[in-house]
């Protein structure tokens, strides 16, 4: 009786190590699954879809930052959809 207990101890703490450690590889393989959809996006030139948008001082258009024409004075920073348009400012 005491010996059945114990099998049936030790195969239950089996299949709960054995299911910890599929959790865990889930886990990682999610991870990794999803470095390797934004390196692709990169290596396609994908943007990513939260990216910050400021507006443009002469033309007032939105513009994602990372493409805008930023000049940074003393005090303030000026922000400009493209170079034309800083060119109609002066």
């Amino acid at each position: 009786m005491f010996s059945k207990c114990l099998i049936g101890l030790f195969l239950f703490a089996f299949v709960v190590y054995v299911l910890k450690a599929i959790a865990r590889l889930r886990f990682f393989i999610n991870g990794t699954m999803g470095d390797v959809r934004r390196l692709r996006d990169q290596v396609q030139g994908r943007r990513d879809g939260g990216a910050e948008m400021v507006r443009c001082r002469v033309c007032g258009s939105f513009v994602a930052s990372s493409e805008a024409v930023t000049i940074r004075g003393p005090r303030t920073n000026e922000t400009f959809c493209s170079t034309e348009c800083l060119k109609n400012l002066r």
